[in-house]
């Protein structure tokens, strides 16, 4: 086949597939997004590899997907128009670490907690923390979505932490973003735009991201609440009181009763609030009694887990527990953002429109960052129930819209949720695709995310 000898001339025989195998592999994410095989895979090892191999799609109008660990949420790397798939998970070095500026530079296929391991030695850790992928998700990954995580209520998000960026545009060009300083009022923000936009402007193949310190301090704890009003009622008191908590996470009743089927915890199976404190010994324990005390006004009690477990660990097996109740469900997934305020009346919403539609609904996520994940979950062979899904969870986000918020807090839109993206975006959409036309101007990286091409 002579697509696979041009590639194998591009980079290395032994990293360009056609086997079913790995074609199946690279087909699919963790979504319920149909898969879809890709022509051939091709593992890069360098920019020059990766820029030889887009140069090569973008001659011969070749879709071209990039690819880390697949363990996105929403579709994002699901190859839709077949082509080549470039797997970046061999692209796995620490370039540099710049200790002093706290600072690191790494290859996109880097894990997040190989990253984190290897930062501890200089007392030094990439924040961004991604919920229950954090084991298998890549940092390229965790760019191009933009994502988010257990810690980015105190740290904030990833886009806030990426400082500079070797990417490959869809022409093949290699472009040098951003600087290492702290703060720049340099030019326009383009390494901004790269960061979240999955893949469908440019490729990056070195990121430097700006690092924090390990606390010298922290406090963890749970507590349960009467209801799942009164749980979320006290996030959005502790946020508006400015109380500086590092984690804030919420689980309703059904999160937690599946998590102890699924792993045998024990746990009370109340609506959840799991909490972590950073700062100085001292300071913690001053910011945990805040929190402790505020939850209490709301009929929070605070509780020990069983077998003293560390909440991140509980929390981290909640998706796959939610999937284990009935392994022929599907789940139809909502990934909102909302002002912090607006957090109960999201809740009490989606539970509502899941009543009227008479569907599954699940609820857990960063609730201090004001995101929710609400899952639905059914048997797409019961077509009458997977419609009602469906049109619940396009009323769940046209209510988050409807308030200011947005289809995607940290999942990126890929296929899941690019239905939205014109209610939300209006007019600005036709400036995103002018912006896409100007990185890509061929459309072969990653096309069909995002927007449809009907949007």
């Amino acid at each position: 086949m002579l697509l696979v000898e041009e590639l194998a001339a591009l980079t290395a025989p032994e990293r360009v597939s056609t086997k079913l195998a790995d074609r199946e592999q690279a087909a699919r994410d963790e979504s319920s997004c149909a898969p879809v095989l890709p022509d051939v895979v091709v593992w890069p090892l360098s920019t020059e590899e990766v820029s030889r191999v887009v140069c090569y799609a973008s001659a011969h109008e070749i879709p071209l997907t990039a690819r880390g660990a697949g363990s996105s949420l929403e579709g994002n790397p699901i190859p839709v128009h077949g082509g080549i798939v470039l797997d970046l998970s061999r692209m796995d070095r620490i370039v540099a670490v710049h200790a002093e500026d706290l600072q690191v530079t790494v290859q996109p296929g880097i894990v997040y907690n190989r990253l984190n391991e290897q930062l501890k030695p200089y007392g030094l850790f990439f924040p961004p923390s991604p919920g229950g992928s954090a084991d298998v998700a890549t940092i390229g990954g965790m760019v191009a979505n933009n994502a988010s995580g257990i810690y980015s209520v105190k740290y904030g998000g990833t886009r806030e932490h990426v400082k500079a960026a070797t990417v490959v545009t869809g022409t093949g060009e290699v472009l040098r973003l951003g600087t290492r300083c702290r703060k720049t009022s340099s030019g326009y923000h383009l390494l901004g735009l790269l960061v979240g936009s999955e893949g469908t402007l440019a490729i990056a193949t070195e990121l430097t991201l700006a690092l924090v310190g390990l606390p010298q301090g922290r406090k963890q704890g749970a507590f349960t609440f009467p209801s799942e009003q009164a749980a979320v009622t006290a996030i959005a008191t502790m946020m508006r009181y400015g109380v500086d908590l590092a984690a804030a996470e919420f689980l309703d009743r059904r999160s937690i009763a599946a998590l102890n089927r699924f792993q045998g915890f024990g746990l009370e199976e109340k609506p959840s609030l799991f909490v972590e404190v950073h700062g100085s010994p001292s300071s913690v324990e001053e910011v945990f009694a805040s929190a402790q005390a505020l939850c209490e006004e709301h009929g929070g009690t605070l509780i020990v887990l069983p077998g003293g477990r560390n909440p991140w660990e509980v929390r981290h097996f909640t998706t796959r527990a939610i999937q284990a109740l009935n392994p022929q469900a599907q789940t139809i997934r909502t990934d909102l953002g909302f002002p912090i305020s607006r957090l109960p009346d999201v809740v009490a919403e989606s539970y509502a429109i899941a009543a009227r539609y008479g569907v599954v609904l699940y609820t857990f996520g960063h609730a201090g960052l004001g995101i929710l994940h609400a899952l639905l979950r059914e048997d797409p062979r019961d077509l009458v129930r997977w419609a009602a899904a469906n049109r619940a969870k396009d009323d769940i986000v046209s209510f988050v819209l409807s308030m200011g918020g947005t289809a995607s807090g940290e999942h990126g839109i890929g296929l899941g949720s690019r239905k939205y993206v014109r209610q939300e975006h209006g007019a600005a959409l036709e400036l995103m695709k002018g912006i896409k036309r100007l990185f890509d101007p061929k459309n072969i990286l990653n096309p069909g995310k995002i927007w449809s091409d009907e949007a």
